[in-house]
């Protein structure tokens, strides 16, 4: 029993082997899987009497299956699967001896002795190699894909038994008689069986994560080749003995082949989920020095200038747009509540008209309030306070294609206006350098 598994282990493994030689797949183009199964077979004999042995039936039984599957082509298209298989064959004669007739009454002897069926039946289990060669329709990236195949099938007999039974009446009474059961031997039952199968079958692949996997389905008629009849063959293996008064030594000569149909689902699950992911080794660490560290000294902006500060920076030729001439200090005063500009602010305006002639820069005058009064009032206030200022420059000769005004009336206070010094720095005019 031992020798007969490890041959055929050895076999299924230098069938995979050499399949793996002559494909070299791809990661995912080998499989391996498991299937399982309907076995039913039947026997055949080349020299039984039809009229003694009338009928005969399937035995049936299960299939177990362990394969590897390599697929090869532009499509996919050819596959290869070696498979260790273990299954149950055999089959049954049944009604033996239904037709005989005693010759005195003309009566079957069925009907003389009350017999239902005499029976005799073979089960033999196999350990099984097959190389099935597949050839399959559609793309490789389709989700169902039919396929056909042939498969050279070689058997090694495990055992079995043999038996032989009858079933007969009493009245209403109905009874088994066990006639025998006997252990397969050489002398019944050959150790090799050889056959050769065709099938067909429908996949569905689906994914899971980043691999193919499949489930398929397939029938196969399997035919078998050799006379599965022991060492001592023609002449001495008797498939039952009748009980009296039916003739003794009814033999069996010839062959006796065996056939079958079967009926199974296969999972198949790629190869490369076993296979380790390589990890890239990490890249050497180099420390390098610290850097010496930097110290900005941020140049904060003046939130405004005077109009000598802004004079100076200009004959230095730094730029000055975006920053704001503040007149305060009363370089520009108005009565209160009034936009009339006082005389001794001309001094100032005059200034800043001659600056704006000799250069190119474009200023916003903006006029702001302190809080007394109605926001609606010291809105109109400034704004009126700004055009008066950018009218009188225009008096002295500033093109007004540099001027443009705003009023902000209180909105925008330097300081608080609690006290008189913070409301008169308050009520200012301010000049924003637009270039």
């Amino acid at each position: 029993m031992k020798s007969k598994i490890l041959l055929a282990a050895s076999i299924f493994l230098a069938a995979t082997t050499q399949a793996q030689d002559l494909t070299t797949p791809q990661p995912d183009n080998w499989h391996i899987g498991v299937g399982g199964g309907l076995h039913s077979s039947f026997l055949q004999y080349s020299d039984l009497d039809e009229d003694i042995y009338p009928s005969k039936k399937l035995r049936n039984g299960g299939v177990f299956s362990i394969f590897a599957q390599g697929e090869f082509g532009n499509k996919h298209q050819f596959a290869i699967r070696p498979e260790l298989n273990y299954t149950l064959r055999g089959g049954k004669l049944t009604d033996i001896g239904s037709k005989f007739f005693d010759e005195a009454s003309r009566m079957s002897f069925y009907e003389l002795n009350e017999l239902k069926d005499i029976r005799y039946s073979l089960s033999a289990h196999y350990l099984d190699i097959r190389v099935s060669l597949i050839y399959q329709f559609g793309q490789k990236e389709s989700a169902l894909r039919p396929y056909v195949y042939i498969a050279p099938v070689l058997g090694i007999c495990m055992g079995g038994e043999i038996k032989g039974e009858m079933q007969y009446e009493e009245g209403k009474n109905s009874y088994n008689y066990d006639g025998y059961a006997m252990d397969l031997t050489k002398k019944n039952m050959s150790g090799i069986y050889f056959a050769g199968a065709v099938g067909a079958g429908l996949k569905w692949q689906f994914r899971v994560g980043e691999h193919t996997c499949y489930l398929g389905a397939e029938v196969m008629y399997e035919q078998g080749f050799t006379n599965t009849y022991g060492e001592e063959k023609d002449g001495k293996a008797t498939p039952v003995v009748f009980p009296e008064p039916m003739p003794q030594g009814t033999q069996v000569y010839g062959t006796r082949r065996m056939g079958g149909f079967e009926v199974r689902m296969n999972i198949g699950i790629p190869l490369s989920v076993f296979k380790k992911k390589a990890i890239p080794a990490p890249a050497p660490v180099v420390e390098e020095p610290a850097p010496t560290p930097v110290v900005v000294v941020e140049k904060k902006e003046k939130p405004c200038y005077s109009l000598e500060e802004i004079t100076t920076m200009m004959a230095k030729g730094e730029s000055v747009e975006g920053k704001t001439i503040c007149a305060i200090n009363d370089a520009i005063n108005f009565d209160y509540g009034k936009s009339e500009i006082k005389s001794e602010s001309y001094d100032y305006l005059n200034g800043l008209a001659e600056t704006l002639i000799r250069t190119n820069a474009k200023i916003k005058v903006k006029g702001h309030t302190d809080n007394r009064g109605t926001a609606d009032f010291n809105m109109k206030l400034s704004n009126d306070r700004a055009k008066a200022v950018v009218d009188y420059l225009i008096k002295r000769g500033v093109s007004p294609s540099k001027l443009t005004y705003e009023g902000y009336g209180m909105s925008l206070p330097l300081t608080d206006n609690d006290t008189e010094e913070g409301r008169s720095l308050n009520r200012r005019v301010e000049f924003e350098i637009l270039k």
